[in-house]
């Protein structure tokens, strides 16, 4: 799967960190949630695919806070189709028993039932009711933690609430959206100084990317299963959670380290196809059969990369699917013309280009 690269500029990314609650357990490791997070996405040369202005980064906000800065982005769209990846690191709440609340810090819990107050949070359905206005896209990323015996007393388990999610946001969004999360009902999931376990590992995974000659780009699926993997082997129970919806826009999180820049180098055996195709300049055409017979299984299995821009030297006859030399094939075998020695895959366009720093090359080569 190839992405577009220009998804990017859709995308606006809010990052919310929460650590001082006021009465709530306090947490340490949100706010290098966060940092590592802008690190990701906006600052690494490695990574990072988002400018500075994509990235709004809000550090233990209260619930008013919270809502008007959702409100804020919303009332700032001109246009239908953005993209806005929610990121929370913070305690989480169900609220009844059909949404969830992202806790503020100044989420209130009744202590005569031991149950959140859902006016003091920031509920899940608001956040989806609030984008669904122009169409923007959700993509919500929550690593939280349950505290407490504030939601064990609504018999709400961290993996129901996820579920209580994702049918909200199909709801709302239809097909239009994405939920990557871990609720987890184990406090030390969260509250590591260095952040939480579920965030450590989507940054580290990310930060290694994917050995791929294919993948420049690596959007939240591709990263999945490795952190589903790792997460298993952690004695936290972060239960990770992945929800694609069908109309989901392929949109890129980050550039993938692993990519492998794809490279063609101008060898003697393709100096052989051109040979037998110039002729002493008698030329001929040649199916790919008889490039088998004539050259060798190299020359046939790599004949194609003769058509490449800019090299360009062999194409197709419409008429009966023959390889033969074009203009610039010609030229190059008259010693008109250099072409360069090694060519690569721009991993953006996809089309061909010269390797950086490589050399011209004439047809004296490989003699």
């Amino acid at each position: 799967m190839n992405m577009n690269i220009n998804m990017a500029s859709r995308v606006t990314v809010l990052a919310v960190g929460v650590e001082n609650y006021q009465n709530m357990r306090r947490l340490r490791g949100p706010r290098n949630d966060i940092s590592n997070l802008r690190q990701l996405l906006v600052e690494s040369n490695d990574t990072a695919l988002y400018e500075a202005h994509q990235f709004i980064e809000l550090r233990n906000p209260t619930t008013e806070q919270l809502r008007s800065i959702v409100s804020d982005y919303t009332l700032q769209r001109s246009a239908r189709g953005d993209i806005l990846v929610f990121y929370f690191s913070g305690h989480g709440k169900p609220v009844g028993r059909d949404d969830f609340g992202f806790c503020a810090t100044d989420t209130l819990i009744h202590p005569g039932v031991n149950t959140v107050l859902p006016l003091t949070v920031f509920k899940f359905s608001d956040l989806l009711e609030s984008l669904s206005i122009m169409d923007v896209t959700p993509v919500v990323i929550i690593d939280a933690c349950y505290s407490g015996s504030a939601s064990s007393a609504l018999h709400i388990s961290p993996r129901d609430a996820i579920i209580t999610m994702q049918s909200e946001i199909r709801r709302v969004t239809a097909s239009n959206h994405a939920l990557l999360c871990s609720c987890s009902d184990m406090q030390v999931s969260i509250e590591s100084p260095t952040g939480g376990v579920f965030s450590q590992y989507l940054f580290e995974i990310a930060s290694e990317g994917i050995q791929s000659r294919n993948k420049f780009l690596l959007g939240l699926q591709d990263m999945f299963p490795l952190l589903t993997e790792r997460i298993e082997t952690d004695p936290a129970d972060a239960n990770p959670r992945l929800y694609l919806g069908d109309t989901l826009p392929d949109f890129p999180f980050v550039k993938n380290v692993g990519y492998s820049t794809q490279t063609e180098r101008f060898t003697g055996y393709l100096k052989q196809i051109l040979n037998k195709l110039w002729n002493n300049g008698n030329e001929r055409e040649l199916s790919r059969d008889e490039i088998l017979t004539e050259v060798g299984r190299g020359a046939y299995g790599n004949h194609s990369k003769l058509s490449y821009v800019p090299w360009l030297l062999v194409e197709d006859n419409p008429d009966n699917r023959k390889r033969r030399l074009t203009a610039s094939g010609r030229e190059f075998m008259q010693g008109k013309i250099a072409i360069p020695q090694t060519i690569q895959k721009d991993p953006i366009t996809n089309e061909w280009i010269d390797a950086p720093d490589t050399p011209y090359i004439d047809i004296s080569a490989y003699d």
